[in-house]
């Protein structure tokens, strides 16, 4: 059996990485007695993977997973009892059972939104004129590529973008190409804006949801 489910990560475990991640998964799914499927070899391992990674200090509302198990489980049984051996911030909020022929979740992808919360101090008005700057034109930056530290434009990947007030904060919302020919990285968009402006923002980052191929909120 194939299932996808999707995992919220949120501020009690903001600072988990994606590998140690994995291992809490491995060991909640043993714990609640999901029979997990292994690859066959000298050093079989779980049949898991995350559509995508998250950086570390990042929550989440849309973290997709892909597993395979040795025999059928009901999804609503699957969601209670990992929800139950899981720590306190992490948590399924939906499972699928799908067909083998899906494509792999990362094949599948298309954007993610992103909530950027920034402190305080941070003036919204001011925030929307230099984010508005920003993406006026190029926004070049240095990023390390498999043939070492390259000069590259990621404006083509920022879709949209839009600066509010919430609560006191000023928030951008952010959506971006996420796919396997190239990803919107919030922190050289970031870095690029704190460059431009001259300003040294604090902010915390929250990936909202990701969009499969078509617009869709899920991949089936």
């Amino acid at each position: 059996m194939r299932l996808i489910a999707r995992l919220t990560k949120l501020e009690p475990v903001r600072f988990v990485s994606h590998l140690d991640i994995l291992r809490l998964l491995q060991r909640a799914f043993r714990r609640a007695g999901v029979p997990l499927s292994y690859s066959q070899g000298f050093n079989p391992h779980p049949l898991l993977s995350f559509a995508t990674a998250l950086s570390t200090g990042y929550t989440s509302g849309a973290e997709w997973i892909d597993v395979k198990l040795d025999k059928d489980m009901d999804t609503d049984d699957f969601l209670s009892s990992v929800n139950a051996a899981l720590p306190v911030g992490f948590e399924f909020k939906e499972a699928y059972a799908v067909e083998d022929r899906l494509p792999s979740l990362t094949a599948l992808l298309e954007s993610a939104t992103y909530r950027v919360t920034f402190s305080a101090d941070t003036n919204a008005d001011e925030l929307k004129k230099d984010i508005a700057a920003l993406l006026s034109g190029e926004i070049i930056v240095e990023k390390r590529t498999k043939g070492g530290l390259k000069n590259v434009d990621i404006r083509p990947q920022v879709i949209e973008a839009d600066v509010a007030e919430e609560a006191g904060h000023a928030v951008l919302t952010v959506k971006g190409v996420l796919n396997t020919s190239g990803s919107l990285n919030i922190e050289l968009l970031m870095g690029a804006l704190a460059r431009q402006s001259g300003k040294n923002y604090d902010y915390s980052v929250h990936r909202v949801n990701v969009e499969f191929i078509g617009g869709r909120s899920t991949p089936v």
